[in-house]
């Protein structure tokens, strides 16, 4: 029987602030080997998990009461999670049945705890879903994962696919360093370890260089993904504008604030991009600029200097770090 998801809200009520839980979208996964005994058991437990509504925890023993009845769990002591995994990786890989398949978006994969969570495109869908660290040796296991439902170029809809097939049965975790490779029947994601917040000092607040146009050279500390065009910016007379990898996209702008050396990018209007249909759909530079990211710049203004955009991870998107390069 496949491993359960859906998702969780915690909370308090009443005088007494009684522990509340709500559980959403619970499903069982496939039940086509269950014995009729299993597939009994299987739907009592399910009405008792999306009946829930209290829970406590005393110790390693947690209790879920929904109406009349009630679950308990203990926790195990097989081990202790593996911590290292924390914070964002990027898929740098994608293998199916043997064969290496050309990636044309930015995929994160990001670990707090036992929670996990799976944000970007290896295509031209968007693709965002949660799943589970447990076990020892780890696995991972997600849940539903949801997508947009464009028709995707044929260089790009066997990725995405493979992806889909892979993402449905629980993965298999290894870590060597900055490299994490998470493996299934139906093939193998690899990763690389995302930027650190630590791993550089802050850069010196300044200004885009009116003059020069910065091209895109890595994301989350892997290289810039192949594009029909090169991903690039340029900020001129209050708009920021630039190439997504195929097309042309633009918005007035205002910087605001400093934060962690750096400044506020804000968009102040509407952005728009030009529809011209191309043989690979670039990276979501809109969408990056939509995030308000914050703005650094090192290096003397003109060819070498540095341009970066950063955004920290929310609960509804992973962390980002896009680094340009005047040319």
């Amino acid at each position: 029987m496949q491993p359960l998801s859906g998702e969780a809200r915690l909370g308090t009520t009443g005088p007494l602030k009684t522990a509340t839980l709500l559980l959403r979208g619970v499903q069982g996964g496939s039940s086509q080997t269950c014995t009729d005994a299993a597939l009994s058991l299987r739907e009592d437990y399910l009405n008792l998990l999306r009946a829930t509504t209290r829970y406590s925890l005393n110790g390693d023993t947690l209790i879920l009461n929904a109406g009349k009845g009630r679950l308990t769990f203990r926790a195990t002591t097989g081990g202790r999670m593996n911590t290292t995994l924390n914070g964002a990786w990027t898929v740098t890989r994608l293998n199916a049945a043997g064969r290496d398949l050309p990636i044309s978006g930015l995929l994160n994969v990001s670990f707090d705890g036992p929670k996990v969570t799976l944000g970007g495109s290896v295509g031209c869908n968007a693709l965002r879903g949660t799943g589970s660290l447990l076990g020892n040796p780890a696995r991972v296991t997600f849940g539903p994962v949801s997508s947009t439902r464009m028709a995707c170029p044929p260089t790009q809809a066997p990725a995405e696919t493979a992806l889909n097939s892979l993402l449905r049965a629980p993965l298999t975790v290894t870590q060597a360093g900055t490299t994490l490779t998470l493996s299934g029947a139906a093939g193998t994601l690899t990763l690389t370890r995302g930027p650190q917040p630590t791993a550089t000092p802050a850069p010196t607040p300044a200004t885009p260089d009116p003059a020069a146009t910065y091209t895109l050279t890595r994301v989350n500390g892997a290289p810039a993904p192949v594009t029909a065009r090169p991903v690039s910016l340029t900020f001129r007379d209050g708009r920021v504008g630039g190439v997504d990898g195929c097309n042309n996209v633009g918005a007035p702008y205002a910087l605001r604030g400093t934060v962690s050396g750096g400044t506020v990018l804000s968009l102040t209007g509407p952005a728009f991009t030009t529809r011209v249909a191309c043989p690979e759909t670039g990276v979501n530079l809109i969408g990056l600029l939509d995030r308000t990211p914050t703005l650094t710049v090192q290096g003397a203004a003109g060819r070498g200097q540095t341009l970066t955009l950063t955004v920290p991870a929310t609960a509804a998107a992973p962390a980002e770090r896009w680094e340009f390069q005047a040319r």
